[in-house]
């Protein structure tokens, strides 16, 4: 495939990402030669700031849907 080429079903996985779903566990979703993601956990670590922990304009306090 040419480098600049994308495959026609790209869209749902830019949308994953789109909405923070992490790499790592599309990646153990797909295929079973990568490794778990756990083991990617653990060598690379928590990130600094947990992107899972703040605020998303119009969903409430860390991600959470409004009451």
């Amino acid at each position: 495939m040419h480098p600049d080429a994308a495959p026609d079903n790209i869209e749902p996985v830019k949308d994953l990402l789109d909405a923070h779903v992490p790499l790592t566990l599309l990646v153990d979703l797909l295929t079973d030669a990568a490794p778990p993601s756990a083991e990617i956990l653990e060598s690379e670590g928590l990130p600094d700031t947990p992107w899972w922990e703040q605020d998303t304009p119009g969903t409430g306090t860390s991600g959470e849907p409004p009451a």
